[in-house]
């Protein structure tokens, strides 16, 4: 089957799996080929995917919300924000989040860019998390 990862700013990946598993905020969703049509909600993890068998991962992406469209020959992940874990700089990423744990501890209880700061943080730890 056909996969396709992509977020705003461009297309992640785009080839073929056996196996793909997606965390569907309804639970940790796979799919195989044939698979009944469905589109659903995802929520930030890890997309897996198998290209020769189940069970043995060949690529991750890191995600964030968005969705999944899912047919019987293609999964298509619309994702807000969307990372391969092969191409994260470890030391780029610790880097960030050491800026954005420094920013956030110079604001105010009250401030509104602390939402923005503490989505930077997250994402830096799911990217850190391999």
């Amino acid at each position: 089957m056909h996969i396709r990862v992509v977020c705003p700013e461009q297309s992640v990946y785009e080839g073929e799996a056996a196996f793909v598993a997606l965390p569907s905020t309804d639970g940790e969703l796979g799919v195989l080929p044939n698979h009944a049509s469905e589109i659903c909600t995802v929520k930030m993890g890890y997309v897996r995917v198998c290209d020769q068998k189940m069970g043995e991962v060949s690529r991750r992406f890191a995600i964030t919300g968005g969705y999944a469209e899912i047919t019987q020959d293609e999964v298509i992940v619309l994702a807000r924000r969307a990372q391969s874990m092969g191409a994260v700089d470890i030391s780029e990423v610790q880097a960030q989040l050491q800026g954005f744990e420094d920013a956030l501890s110079k604001l105010s209880e009250d401030d509104a860019r602390r939402s923005y700061i503490y989505n930077e943080i997250a994402w830096c730890k799911l990217l850190l998390s391999q």
